[in-house]
């Protein structure tokens, strides 16, 4: 089928253009290498994509020949992800309500998703809920701690959660935190073509600031449950 054809039938998401751009490349790189460093596949049988959109990560994991559950708020997302991989279970729900079942997933993750719920607490709790104990979440959020959440807040748009409440909020879930990373230093927006994004992301890891989430603008976290 031709792009036009995509287009036309499937609309292509606004974050999935975001994705394609040097800034959205940056952003993916990063969390796709931590995401896939922190799950075990070859362990996993069923995993969960927690706020899925168009499938980016679901559909990584389906690569891992392991079973996918998407779930997510907006149809035309999921309808994007069932078009890309039929095999992809998709559900239309919102994380503070997971219509699974206790303990049925070998691992969840939750890219860039927690950031629009201001119940973190409860998204932390029903992740827990339905993960086997000592089972992998991985996740990223922009952090209100951070110097970048001042700055957009003079916008009226800062961050919705710190670092320190969202790692509060997995020890009262039964979460054990097992690493955590900082990225997203740039001085540049998620859909910048600015020919410099390269460069920055290289002075984040020559400076060895993502060794510093408790102060980054984004974190990336891996915890297993504990129950």
């Amino acid at each position: 089928m031709g792009e036009g054809n995509v287009k036309d039938d499937v609309p292509v998401t606004h974050w999935e253009t975001a994705a394609r751009t040097k800034m959205g490349s940056y952003l993916t790189s990063v969390e796709m290498a931590f995401f896939l460093k922190s799950i075990n596949f070859s362990k996993c049988r069923l995993v969960g994509d927690i706020g899925a959109e168009a499938g980016k990560f679901s559909l990584l994991a389906a690569e891992k020949n392991v079973d996918v559950v998407a779930l997510d708020v907006d149809l035309p997302g999921l309808k994007r992800l069932r078009f890309k991989n039929k095999l992809v279970n998709v559900v239309l729900a919102d994380a503070r309500n997971i219509p699974l079942k206790e303990s049925i997933l070998d691992a969840a993750f939750m890219m860039e998703v927690i950031d629009y719920i201001p119940e973190s607490d409860t998204v932390l709790s029903e992740c827990s809920r339905i993960l086997k104990n000592g089972c992998s979440l991985v996740f990223s959020f922009g952090n209100e701690a951070s110097l970048k959440s001042k700055l957009r807040s003079l916008r009226g748009n800062s961050y919705m959660h710190s670092y320190d409440e969202i790692v509060g909020g997995l020890r009262k879930a039964g979460f054990k935190l097992v690493r955590k990373e900082g990225f997203n230093w740039l001085l540049f927006s998620r859909t910048s073509e600015n020919f410099l994004v390269p460069l920055s992301a290289k002075m984040e890891r020559l400076l060895r600031l993502r060794k510093m989430p408790s102060i980054s603008p984004w974190v990336m976290v891996h915890a297993v449950t504990q129950k």
